[in-house]
């Protein structure tokens, strides 16, 4: 067998007296794929079954509430408190280690983090009384009883794990749920057994390690914390270097690193993709050093090379994969064989959080459509097997279309009208802080490069050269969008500029009269990148949005809306005018405002960017059907939508079409 070129990331490892096969673990993630009640299903058999099968070492599956009456986090979220439940984790627990992997069971109460409507008497209970910024109670504080009540479920539920055949336990202490509360002074105002100095505040941790450790014998037992909670009175690093040691002296034998509070720094606990690849590796450095015990490192860990070298330079013992493994199972074996390239990189969008919240959403990937639904099996490709199929448009659908169609059989041509592919990625990747946006952008061309797809740059799709004697069997229109027109005087103007084409890279998008402010016009997500990265090239920036300032970005990925304003906000170049419309441009870059009252305003402004949204481009759409031509708009040339919208656009449609048995018609997405 050849030499993998991470030899640290695939060397062996012992935990406790358990033999793990390398050093990557999956970390336990919420799928929302479990029962109502908190049985393990069969989605979530074939979902950690397949990561399994990618070469993963470890697998911690999502976290698992020991009393489903006052602890649950989600509404689908698994429980362990009855031995009815034992028989799901058992096909569960035969899934992951028959395909080579190691199985982990991580135990979880959410404390005041557990949902009002799934809660005995809609009160969740924590620690202290949580009162909300007006006074309203949100958790109250448990009674000692409780308190007792809880560590023997926490064990009970370790005793079941065993019985369905689980290798090891992990106690989620981590992100504000239940035990950190009790650790945290942020959370712990009780001055009593539990609560108090930072010994008292141990004191419910170390009882239900003390418990669990009873339950599982000599098996791992493995603790989540947070090792900087990022919140005023919160935990430190410094803390954490000191507590660390007495968890692992109440039973621990390894720590699961990770950052922040659920309610105080979630974008520290789930980071946006403008944060650094590797920047939480000091924190399990430092906790490693101070705990004498193996340790987990966990987060904005994208590539083998940086696991290699963490584990090679003593960061951590093991590496835990969250979003890369949604983003490809076979993360594992890929590094293993040496071909990091063909790893489909994880780029932070969180698109995996935007549609998994909600009591009906489930996890999913903007990159990978069957990540959450690995039971759906692309039909036999032999049945498509030298039928044609035509996609126009080269961003990231149309790209993921014609692989799909490749890999299902289809003799694939992909036509784009620019020099170069990318779409929409380019102008999503243009933006401070997007450019991981790139990484996909690239492995869609290195896959594309390596596929049996014809590739036609500069090629205007001509409806007329096709044989209606030989018609594709397949047309999917990935041709995106185009600029919604605004019925506003001077629009024609010379001045005024698309904001989505400077995005693409047009170095004549923006032509603007130096010593001037750029004015782009829009506060969605678009033009509120485009404010960005005009000051980033040293532009004064007016940013004017016809809503509230509160709503800007309003339909952007909430973690990095969040990051997005704050950034905006502090911003010294931007000047913000929001509940204003644009009435009025002149050549000479007047501006004429009118606010939400009707006042009117002048400003001058050196050039005048639109950012006013993109509506589909049906016009090929209309002529293909008008041909009866079988046709699909998906992504952007179907509505507006987000990059993975247009992935997931391309497989259904894909899917549906393979799967079909009755003769195809011309199809309108």
């Amino acid at each position: 067998m050849p030499v993998s070129p991470f030899p640290h990331l695939f060397q062996g490892f012992t935990l406790r007296n358990l033999a793990l096969p390398n050093r990557i673990v999956m970390a336990p993630m919420s799928t929302n794929l479990g029962s109502p009640e908190g049985f393990v299903t069969a989605e979530q058999v074939a979902f950690y079954r397949e990561r399994a099968l990618g070469g993963t070492g470890m697998i911690i599956v999502e976290f698992c509430c020991v009393d489903g009456t006052t602890g649950r986090s989600e509404h689908r979220q698994l429980t362990l408190e009855a031995p009815a439940q034992v028989a799901g984790h058992q096909r569960l627990v035969e899934a992951i280690t028959s395909a080579g992997a190691i199985a982990c069971l991580q135990l979880q109460h959410g404390g005041q983090g557990a949902k009002r409507d799934l809660v005995r008497g809609g009160m969740p209970i924590a620690p202290s009384d949580v009162l909300s910024r007006s006074g309203r109670l949100m958790a109250r504080a448990m009674t000692d009883e409780e308190a007792e009540a809880l560590i023997e479920s926490f064990g009970q539920a370790a005793e079941l794990g065993i019985q369905a055949g689980y290798q090891a336990v992990e106690l989620h202490g981590a992100h504000g749920y239940l035990l950190t509360s009790f650790l945290s002074p942020y959370s712990n105002q009780r001055d009593d057994h539990w609560g108090g100095d930072e010994e008292r505040r141990l004191a419910f941790p170390r009882r239900v390690i003390q418990r669990v450790r009873q339950a599982i014998g000599d098996r791992p037992l493995i603790y989540r914390i947070s090792a900087d909670e990022f919140t005023p009175k919160g935990l430190t690093i410094d803390d954490m270097e000191r507590i660390a040691p007495k968890l692992v002296a109440a039973g621990v034998d390894a720590l699961h690193v990770s950052i922040g509070l659920g309610w105080t720094s979630f974008d520290k606990v789930i980071e946006p993709m403008s944060t650094p690849e590797g920047w939480r590796l000091p924190y399990s450095r430092r906790i490693r050093a101070a705990a004498g015990v193996p340790v987990i490192s966990v987060g904005q860990i994208r590539w083998p090379e940086t696991a290699e070298h963490a584990i090679r330079d003593g960061d951590a013992d093991l590496i835990a994969l969250g979003r890369p493994l949604l983003a490809d199972p076979e993360w594992a074996n890929k590094a293993r064989r040496g071909a990091p390239q063909d790893i489909r990189p994880c780029t932070s969008c969180n698109y995996c959080v935007a549609i998994s919240s909600g009591e009906h959403g489930m996890i999913g990937c903007a990159e990978n459509p069957r990540s959450g639904h690995e039971l759906d099996r692309m039909p036999d490709a032999g049945t498509r097997r030298g039928q044609r199929a035509v996609v126009i448009g080269g961003g990231p659908g149309g790209m993921a279309a014609a692989l799909m169609l490749e890999q299902a059989g289809f003799v694939t041509e992909l036509h784009e009208s620019r020099s170069g592919l990318g779409g929409g990625l380019i102008a999503s990747a243009a933006p401070p802080f997007k450019d991981k946006l790139t990484w996909y952008q690239d492995y869609l061309q290195r896959q594309l490069e390596a596929s049996a797809v014809t590739v036609n740059l500069n090629s205007q799709f001509d409806i007329a050269a096709l044989d209606q004697g030989s018609l594709p069997a397949i047309v999917l229109l990935a041709t995106g969008g185009r600029a919604i027109r605004l019925p506003v005087e001077g629009i024609d103007s010379k001045s005024v500029k698309d904001a989505y084409e400077l995005l693409m890279g047009d170095t004549h998008a923006l032509s603007a009269t130096p010593g001037l402010p750029v004015l782009v016009y829009g506060g969605g997500e678009t033009g509120c990148e485009t404010a960005e990265l005009l000051s980033e090239q040293g532009h004064d920036v007016i940013l004017v949005s016809r809503s509230p300032a509160t709503q800007l970005a309003r339909s952007a990925e909430m973690i990095y809306r969040g990051v997005l304003i704050e950034r905006l906000l502090a911003n010294p170049r931007i000047r913000i005018i929001d509940n204003s419309a644009i009435v009025l441009i002149q050549d000479d870059g007047l501006v004429v405002l009118e606010d939400a009252g009707g006042q009117r305003s002048e400003l001058q402004a050196g050039a005048v960017l639109i950012a006013q949204g993109r509506r589909p481009d049906d016009s090929l759409l209309k002529a293909l059907l008008q041909a009866q031509v079988p046709v699909a708009a998906i992504g952007d040339a179907r509505r507006g939508g987000r990059i993975g919208d247009a992935v997931h656009d391309a497989y259904r449609t894909i899917h549906t079409l393979c799967a079909g048995t009755a003769p195809l018609r011309p199809l309108a997405c």
